[in-house]
């Protein structure tokens, strides 16, 4: 586990760190060998899921490392008077990785997606750094349940592969949950849940502008986009999520 000071928000832990430490951690993981690690990237819906979904908590907290995903975390943060420095999304973070997997020689697998997204996302990264090793991309049937043919057949792809890094896109908690009952099974240096990040890396999704994701509005620009899937998430989840970090300011509840 990372050795890094980390912050409660509702009972979810969240490791204060920035991009360069989390860039460092992984570089030092790959290169030590020291047996599959996994990075969680909690954003305001994964706390919220995870306060209904013990399971989901306990991976999250057992996480080798938690990344603050989303400004609304590191606002909530700020209120709780436990700041955390800067968000590090999993959205973006896959570019920092995959430049430094181009340069280092490593390898990257993209798993999941919706279908055609993790080969578009490959692509573009490898026009990007073209000497990018991509170990493999697969996207099982939507809707597949762990322990069945698909389930089985996404584990032996990675297995056979064998990348440095895997990216998981199928959304929180479905792709922690994931990760963690395959960890020792594939054997990866490195896995990341990203959810819909292989969209925005593929082109095929239009990526927020970047101030939305400086100030924290990126959600606004999603709900725009897409507000019959998301509106849930962002309407309903997102004002109790204000709600319950306002409670456990003034009021101490956990």
């Amino acid at each position: 586990m990372a050795d890094f000071h980390k912050v409660n928000i509702l009972g979810v832990e969240i490791h204060k760190v920035v991009k360069k430490d989390v860039l460092s951690t992984v570089e030092k993981w790959i290169n030590s060998k020291a047996g599959p690690r996994m990075i969680c990237t909690p954003n305001a819906d994964h706390i919220i899921k995870a306060l209904r979904d013990k399971e989901f908590l306990q991976i999250i907290n057992q996480a080798d490392l938690s990344m603050p995903d989303g400004m609304a975390v590191v606002y909530a943060s700020r209120i709780l008077r436990q700041p955390l420095s800067e968000t590090v999304t999993g959205r973006l973070l896959p570019y920092d990785l995959c430049r430094m997997a181009a340069d280092r020689g490593w390898s990257v697998f993209f798993l999941g997606g919706n279908p055609g997204a993790a080969e578009a996302a490959a692509n573009r990264l490898q026009l990007a750094h073209p000497k990018l090793r991509v170990a493999g991309c697969f996207c099982p049937r939507f809707g597949f349940v762990f322990e069945d043919e698909e389930d089985r057949k996404a584990v032996q792809r990675v297995r056979e592969a064998k990348p440095d890094i895997l990216f998981v896109g199928f959304g929180g908690p479905k792709q922690e949950k994931w990760i963690k009952a395959h960890l020792d099974e594939i054997n990866v240096p490195v896995s990341i849940g990203i959810g819909y990040a292989f969209d925005v890396l593929g082109g095929l999704v239009k990526a927020p502008p970047q101030w939305a994701t400086r100030v924290g509005l990126e959600w606004l620009i999603r709900l725009i986009r897409e507000p019959r899937r998301l509106w849930r998430r962002y309407l309903i989840d997102g004002s109790l999520f204000i709600i319950l970090v306002l409670r456990s300011k003034f009021m101490g509840k956990k």
